[in-house]
């Protein structure tokens, strides 16, 4: 029932992307896109048509959103961090990602999920992104309306029909091992900040943008 009520949502929803010559200056170099946890619906609803890896909880609460990726045609890897010395598979789940990186599927994860703090890049996607020998995209969305909730991410819903800006900024390498870890993640940070500020600028020149996604 989740999986159909997110289709109407979907098909509701009017996309327009920038930066699509971000992405495809990449050629045939992979990527990560990097994504606040509170955009995580619409930003996954906003790459239907391309598989991309998605990481997702093992629990039980998740399983209705695992569901729905699969069947939207995303690759799905279950886990999350562990809880104090209790696995949850964090780290199978990352080795799954790191191998399908490398197959040449795009990966997207939410880089301060799953439980926050909200806005702070953790560590995870720089450490995948290096061992997979690959680029991290800041990937932003904006929305004409939502609904916002009171979770520790700000989760935010976009309204059925609202209009939606979907904007990649310049990727970001990582690959670098001379330079201190801790800096690359700030590098990541600073460009989503930045993306985010240049999107929600934007979102009232939406019809300026393109229709097709990147990979259209």
């Amino acid at each position: 029932m989740i999986y159909f009520i997110l289709q109407l949502f979907r098909l509701s929803y009017r996309y327009r992307y920038q930066g699509n010559e971000k992405v495809q200056a990449l050629g045939s170099r992979n990527f990560i896109l990097a994504i606040w946890h509170q955009n995580l619906l619409a930003g996954i609803l906003g790459q239907s048509g391309k598989k991309h890896i998605v990481i997702i909880s093992k629990s039980k609460d998740a399983d209705s959103v695992a569901y729905a990726c699969h069947r939207l045609g995303h690759l799905i890897v279950r886990g999350s961090s562990k809880k104090g010395n209790v696995s949850k598979g964090g780290a199978e789940a990352k080795c799954g990602m790191i191998e399908f990186l490398r197959q040449g599927y795009p990966g997207a994860i939410t880089v301060d999920g799953p439980k926050g703090p909200a806005f702070k890049v953790k560590p995870g996607i720089v450490d995948m992104a290096r061992k997979a020998n690959t680029f991290i995209v800041p990937y932003t969305l904006s929305f004409s309306s939502y609904w916002q909730f009171k979770s520790w991410d700000s989760f935010r819903l976009p309204k059925p029909f609202a209009k939606i800006l979907i904007s990649y900024g310049d990727p970001v390498n990582v690959l670098d091992d001379k330079v201190d870890f801790a800096e690359h993640q700030s590098a990541v940070e600073n460009a989503l900040i930045h993306q985010t500020k240049i999107v929600d600028a934007e979102i009232s020149n939406w019809e300026s943008y393109s229709k097709s996604n990147w990979f259209l």
